[in-house]
Formats: structure tokens, C-alpha cells, sequence
């Protein structure tokens, strides 16, 4: 019946009653949003403390040792040694017609092999020297590294 839901208003007893509930249900709902939302802030918080406490060496000290370069430069030399090889492997895959490079991409991966090749021998003629020059350098970027994340 069309005539009765018209009777019906926003300020019957039903409704009201109605809104009340609905209402109380809304703000109950919105009380446990608020407190899930500063639990979870809290807790993004805390973690960008902690990884910002890492960073600025508050909670511990990295301090590079000659035996870590050593070890970086033992990775590099094998990272670039695959590189090296991937460019032959590419130049002789050319050479031999399996693929088909441009003369522009011929040239640059020939100059990349030939960089790559006077990298590794600098990196095998390394001495005692250039190592302990090396660790200094290494050593002012950690300080500089620090000494910026303190700023922060």
C-alpha cells in the first residue's frame, strides 16, 4: 500500500528507535576502526624507529674490515668475470652467425668485453697498498654515511 509507507516518516517511533540503534552501532563500529588504526600506527612506528636506530648506527656500528673488501672484491671479480663472458659468448654467437647483432651493437659489446677484460686484470694486480687505500676510502664513506643519517 503506497499510502501507508508514505505515512511512515523519519520521526515515527519505529524509525527513531530505529536511527537510535543504527547510530550507536555506527559510533561502536568506529571506536574499534580508531583503536585498530592507532594500534597498527603505533606499530609502523615502532619499526621505523628501529630501522632508523639501524641506519644512523645508533644500535650497532658497522665498521668495514679489510677481509670484507677482499670479499667484495673476490664477488665483483666473479660478477664480472660471467659479464665477460656473456659478452664473448654474444660476440662469437655473432662472429659464427647464430646472432645477429647491428654494427653499433657489435661495436659497443666489443668495447664492453675489452673494459671488462683491463677491470679484471686491475682487480688480480691489487697489493697491500692499494688495499689499505681502499679501506680509508671506505672507511670516510661510512663516517660520511653516519654522519648524515644523524642530521636526519
Amino acid at each position: 500500500n503506497v499510502s501507508s509507507i508514505n505515512k511512515i516518516s523519519l520521526f515515527h517511533p519505529t524509525c527513531i528507535f530505529l536511527s537510535k540503534r543504527f547510530a550507536k552501532m555506527i559510533r561502536t563500529l568506529l571506536f574499534f576502526f580508531l583503536v585498530a588504526v592507532v594500534s597498527v600506527s603505533a606499530q609502523i612506528d615502532d619499526y621505523f624507529k628501529e630501522s632508523t636506530r639501524d641506519r644512523t648506527g645508533m644500535m650497532k656500528s658497522y665498521e668495514i674490515s679489510k677481509e670484507d673488501i677482499l670479499d667484495n672484491m673476490v664477488r665483483r671479480r666473479e660478477q664480472l668475470g660471467k659479464m665477460l663472458e656473456k659478452a664473448k659468448d654474444d660476440l662469437t654467437g655473432h662472429e659464427a652467425g647464430r646472432t645477429l647483432l647491428s654494427d653499433e651493437e657489435y661495436e659497443k659489446l666489443k668495447k664492453k668485453a675489452e673494459i671488462l677484460e683491463r677491470k679484471l686484470e686491475r682487480m688480480m694486480d691489487i697489493d697491500e697498498r692499494e688495499l689499505d687505500r681502499m679501506h680509508r676510502r671506505e672507511e670516510r664513506r661510512q663516517a660520511r654515511r653516519r654522519s648524515r643519517s644523524r642530521e636526519l
